[in-house]
């Protein structure tokens, strides 16, 4: 490969206590057989693995070595270690996740990793549905260090029902929890730090002094973020200073431009194709839900072709 050109991601996939199958119905993701599964990278590059190209040997982390800035673009910055800055996941919480928090930078460099903001689109909503983002109004950073790690929490916790399509912003020092019954779509800054403080009786660590130094208190409780309509169709769902998030339904022949700035195509729902202007070197990608495309900066344009009606997320970091 002479330059960067899109390509199709491989997924990891990961059981947890807390998961399901609805990633079978929701997205089509084939998955391994009688197992819980909690989440899937769609996109990564940590120490411990980076995604690989489908149908190479190559990883994300070998692509962001080779090629640099012509993957990244303008004003993007690698995470730290030379990686790729976003992770970008789906998440199946059948169950209830831990009341959590994650670290701002000072913190998360102590610990030898970056922040973790994160922002969630909610791709369906049963009806035990809940999210848990921010402490309710007015609670004191005592009052809530007293009962953090005791069934008390949740008394603090501002809670609401998420229906499909919304979009969640989480920064980095808010209290949070995903579930019962949500499946999502989650970009966040290249992380892997959390720390649980609370956990629903189940006897799993916790990390109750590491999360309470996270917390930020001034963080305002907050639910859903309104869409912002794009002149020619679609709409933003998320503009925050670590990623960016628009989302596209497309009915016919499109033209997505990079801006000079690489992009993640990701697949919600129908089927199509992905081409570029390659001088009739590269065959056009056949894309299908749950599809993960890189699609590296230097290529400035793509064209994508739906058979029948797609919805996509189009996905970037923020500013450098």
């Amino acid at each position: 490969m002479s330059a960067p050109v899109p390509c199709l991601l491989e997924r990891k996939i990961l059981p947890k206590v807390w998961g399901g199958r609805a990633l079978e119905r929701v997205l089509g993701l084939a998955l391994p057989p009688g197992e819980s599964i909690g989440e899937t990278w769609e996109l990564y590059d940590r120490p411990d693995g980076a995604s690989r190209v489908r149908g190479s040997e190559l990883t994300v982390h070998d692509l962001l070595q080779r090629f640099g800035d012509d993957l990244l673009g303008r004003g993007v910055a690698a995470a730290p270690g030379g990686r790729f800055p976003l992770l970008l996941k789906f998440i199946d919480a059948r169950e209830a996740l831990s009341v959590q928090v994650h670290p701002g930078e000072e913190q998360a460099r102590a610990a030898g990793d970056s922040a973790k903001s994160e922002a969630w689109v909610v791709l369906e909503a049963g009806p035990r549905a809940r999210i848990i983002r921010g402490l309710k109004a007015g609670v004191t950073r005592a009052r809530f260090e007293s009962v953090a790690h005791t069934a008390r929490v949740e008394d603090l916790l501002h809670a609401f029902t998420p229906r499909a399509g919304d979009a969640i912003s989480v920064p980095s020092g808010t209290v949070h929890a995903i579930g019962p019954d949500v499946v999502l779509y989650e970009i966040q800054q290249n992380s892997d730090l959390t720390y649980r403080l609370y956990d629903w009786g189940r006897p799993r660590e916790v990390h109750l002094r590491e999360a309470l130094a996270a917390v930020r208190y001034e963080q305002p409780p907050e639910e859903c973020i309104a869409p912002e309509p794009i002149p020619g169709g679609g709409e933003w769902l998320l503009r925050t200073p670590h990623f960016r998030v628009r989302r596209f339904p497309v009915s016919g022949a499109s033209v997505l431009g990079t801006e000079g700035r690489v992009k993640v195509l990701t697949i919600l729902a129908g089927r199509g194709t992905l081409g570029w202007r390659s001088g009739g070197r590269d065959m056009p990608l056949a894309l299908g839900p749950g599809d993960t495309v890189l699609v590296p900066a230097a290529v400035g344009s793509v064209f994508l072709s739906p058979i029948g009606a797609m919805t996509i997320l189009w996905s970037e970091p923020g500013e450098a």
